[in-house]
């Protein structure tokens, strides 16, 4: 869930960012080649924006920094609430872009990109309680958690919005459901009077990770909904439609 500031940012930027040309690919929305040229232009992007781009006011993608992140879990008898702090993500500049299709019509926008990422490595400090039944765990320190293998695909969809004689384009989804072949997630805790029980939580939690994974799905999928379209439409409705995806 951490990727979505970083994902968005990498689709509204490519085409999207005021002098975008000097940085990025540009494609033309009525090229045959419009899809391989989307490849490129994402695959290019995502290498220029790594250490940030002052002059676009971009801050580097990676690692990427969140300063924070609220996360709730509730299954029967199991419960936890953690607040994470300071998070760093990286490894989405050695991401494979494999494939792109773009649909640049009068009425509508979709862009689809299917992304491998080899591994995705997060660190951050955390605050958090859990329960088991009776059993409370207060908790506190730092984390890390390495993905492998991630398979996904970044789906927006937007439609033309006028502005006086400019049409411009509003982002009204996003959407990504990675794959990931493993997880692993390391806490440590700074309480010596719970560090055995977080020990035990964390192995539960590596043995289990797929089950726990799609049970938080849709609560990130819910998030990066929100959170991305908001960031794209921040670049999409302030560059004309146009000037994103020229025309002959």
């Amino acid at each position: 869930m951490y990727q979505i500031y970083i994902i968005a940012t990498v689709i509204a930027v490519i085409h999207g960012a005021v002098d975008f040309q000097k940085h990025f690919k540009v494609c033309n929305r009525n090229s045959l080649e419009l899809n391989d040229c989307m490849v490129e232009a994402v695959r290019d992007g995502i290498l220029a924006m790594a250490d940030g781009i002052e002059e676009l006011r971009i801050p580097p993608i990676d690692p990427y920094h969140q300063k924070e992140l609220k996360v709730e879990y509730k299954n029967n008898q199991i419960s936890a609430k953690i607040v994470t702090k300071d998070i760093y993500v990286a490894g989405l500049k050695s991401s494979v872009v494999k494939d792109a299709r773009v649909r640049a019509d009068e009425d509508s926008l979709r862009i689809e990109i299917d992304l491998f990422s080899p591994t995705v490595f997060i660190k951050g400090e955390y605050e958090g309680e859990g329960q088991y039944n009776a059993l409370k765990v207060a908790a506190d320190g730092e984390f890390n958690t390495t993905m492998t293998d991630l398979v996904y695909t970044w789906k927006l969809e937007g439609v033309p919005e006028k502005n006086g004689s400019d049409t411009y384009i509003r982002i009204k989804s996003f959407y990504m459901r990675p794959d990931v072949g493993n997880m692993i997630t390391n806490f440590f805790n700074n309480n010596p009077s719970t560090r055995e029980l977080t020990d035990l939580g964390t192995r539960f939690m590596n043995n289990n990770w797929r089950l726990l994974y799609r049970e938080l799905l849709p609560f990130a999928q819910s998030n990066w909904d929100k959170i991305g379209t908001r960031v794209a439409n921040k670049i999409f409705l302030k560059v004309k439609y146009d000037d994103i995806f020229p025309v002959d």
